[in-house]
């Protein structure tokens, strides 16, 4: 996509921290990092959400999510690693990325679930219900 900041560095327009490329993905230090060694990881091809991508080219992502992960583990030793994708994004570049967060104890940070804050209004069985009921 011809404005898409992260087709700009896919096609090296831009310039990027790049710590790991194949041929579908490639991986780059995140410009303004939550922890040292924020990672995203996204495939060349342009698309904005998963349901924009088959599920082979995904499988291909997730597989430099492992490589990536992996190099992260072995260079800087994190107790853990969030990592969570940034789907139909609007807020930041509208382009498929998952973000590979390093973590240590006591790094002051939260478990995923803290992103966000949005009490259901309804119970959990009635919203299961609608989703399992979802013809696609």
């Amino acid at each position: 996509m011809k404005d898409c900041l992260f087709c700009k560095l896919v096609n090296k327009e831009i310039p990027a921290l790049i710590v790991y490329e194949d041929k579908d993905t490639i991986s780059f230090m995140e410009l303004f990092p939550s922890a040292p060694g924020h990672v995203m990881v996204i495939l060349k091809k342009h698309g904005n959400n998963i349901l924009e991508y088959s599920q082979e080219e995904l499988g291909k992502l997730m597989g430099g999510v492992q490589v990536v992960t992996k190099k992260i583990e072995k260079a800087l030793n994190p107790d853990s690693i969030t990592i969570g994708i940034n789907h139909k994004e609007r807020r930041g570049v509208p382009h498929l990325h998952i973000h590979l967060i390093p973590r240590w104890d006591n790094d002051n940070g939260g478990v995923i679930q803290s992103v966000v804050k949005n009490e259901p209004k309804e119970s959990r069985e009635e919203i299961a219900k609608k989703i399992r009921e979802a013809v696609i």
